[in-house]
């Protein structure tokens, strides 16, 4: 069969299963000199990447479990860019076969590469175990999900529930119905324009105010939204701490990140992973020792602005990298001995946070714009998930409060955020439309779910 955007007749290296690229369905195809991206309903050549443009492919497993591979590749106007393939659900492990054929693929065109650091089988023993102990787990998924329902869930349920019966056959009738609907749902999604990445209204405002220049704010009251706040007393450092500090931290090894404006990406050692979601100066302890340290930070806009990322280990600079390029990348691997304490430091404790802490839980003034649809998720500690909206997901790694606007007037909005860690502090997602709260859902669970779906 013929590849579009194969006009000059290169031989096909390799075809890849279906993939879902921003909910869409895609087909990858590799050719001698580069890889073409194909729409899977129009057959047509949606993006095309010259293999000496991509600058790193790594592999990792998303958390609906699902294998992928992210690709940074520099575009024609200088600047950065990156797409995720994610490989669907495939009997007997073929989706993570066929994504590490990929890899090898690209591996022999030359360009560098990253394997996955899960072990491909560590949710099927995690399951094994799980049903050895007589547990099911019954909230982990099988697969993408389904269209959801426009429902808005309360609180998790800690309960156990039955194996599920057989699947009954299903009529033809229904499948052909079915059939109908999701084609209608996929012309609509390729029809509808797709936003070009952009800086949303939060960052341009501290962009603004990074560099004196003035930005205009809404006229509107700001509404109370209650949310949790940092414990009053520091305790001894048990895992990874992150914050803003005075002084630079003289026991163990830290990882410093500064930028005005917002940046993902993650900090790892052998099998220790942080993802970093944040913006303005973070600070993260690192609890590691005797290992290399990879870093791989993006900037969340085109600004020229620089982000550092800087290494220390008892205080003293191992090692530092910056960008000024628009949505640059930083790319660091450090190796480090043991974690130090500085001459100053007699035991390893938490450095004290320069701002005095605040109440366990108390009210915060967040002002909710009066225009667009908005996504707000509550949370003192880490969370992960993924909100989408008309089938457009967006992956969400972070902590604390944050807000998020949909690209969208109307239509459906789901949401599914979970706890990463054990606590039983509120993690709650609301939805605004026109500055008006339209949904809710919440949970106190330790490592509970929050689900929301709903129509704006």
């Amino acid at each position: 069969m013929d590849t579009p955007g194969n006009e000059n007749g290169d031989a096909v290296i390799h075809r890849t299963q279906r993939l879902i690229i921003n909910g869409i369905g895609y087909e990858a195809v590799f050719l001698e000199g580069r890889l073409i991206l194909t729409s899977e309903d129009t057959a047509m050549s949606r993006l095309e990447i010259p293999y000496q443009d991509i600058t790193l492919a790594f592999a990792e497993t998303n958390r609906l479990r699902e294998p992928v591979i992210r690709i940074t590749y520099g575009s024609a106007d200088g600047g950065m860019r990156g797409v995720e393939l994610i490989f669907i659900f495939l009997a007997a492990g073929r989706n993570i076969q066929n994504r590490d054929r990929c890899l090898t693929v690209l591996e022999k065109q030359g360009i560098p590469v990253r394997p996955d650091p899960t072990p491909a089988d560590y949710y099927s023993r995690a399951r094994r175990e799980r049903m050895d102990a007589g547990t099911l787990d019954t909230d982990a998924p099988t697969g993408r999900p389904a269209v959801p329902e426009w429902t808005v869930y309360g609180p998790a349920q800690s309960t156990r529930q039955a194996l599920p019966d057989e699947p009954k056959p299903v009529s033809p009738a229904f499948t052909l119905i079915a059939i109908v609907i999701l084609a209608a749902i996929m012309v609509v999604a390729m029809v509808s324009p797709i936003p070009e990445p952009g800086p949303q209204p939060w960052e341009k405002a501290a962009l603004a105010k990074a560099s004196g220049t003035p930005s205009p704010t809404p006229a509107r009251t700001p509404v109370p939204v209650l949310s949790p706040a940092p414990a009053a007393t520091p305790s001894a450092i048990t895992g990874t701490a992150q914050g803003n500090f005075s002084t630079i931290p003289g026991n163990g090894i830290w990882v410093r990140i500064t930028y005005p404006g917002q940046y993902t990406g993650f900090l790892s050692a052998g099998a220790w992973r942080k993802d970093v979601n944040s913006y303005g100066t973070q600070w993260y302890q690192l609890p590691v020792k005797n290992t290399t340290v990879d870093g791989f930070i993006e900037k969340g806009d085109g600004s020229g602005q620089r982000l550092e990322v800087s290494m220390y280990n008892g205080g003293t600079l191992l090692a530092r990298r910056e960008t000024t390029s628009p949505r640059g990348i930083v790319e660091m691997h450090v190796s480090v001995g043991p974690a130090l304490i500085g001459p100053d430091v007699k035991e390893m404790q938490a450095p004290v946070v320069a701002e005095p802490p605040a109440p366990e839980a108390g009210p915060v003034q967040i002002t909710v714009p009066d225009t667009g649809v908005w996504v707000q998720v509550s949370y003192l500690g880490d969370y992960s998930g993924t909100i989408s909206s008309n089938g457009q997901v967006r992956a969400v790694y972070g902590n604390g409060d944050q807000i998020f606007q949909m690209v969208m007037n109307r239509g459906t909005i789901d949401a599914t955020l979970e706890k990463a860690d054990g606590s039983t502090r509120l993690l709650e997602i609301r939805v605004y439309k026109g500055g008006v709260l339209t949904a809710i859902a919440n949970t106190t669970v330790p490592r509970g779910i929050a689900e929301i779906h709903t129509t704006v």
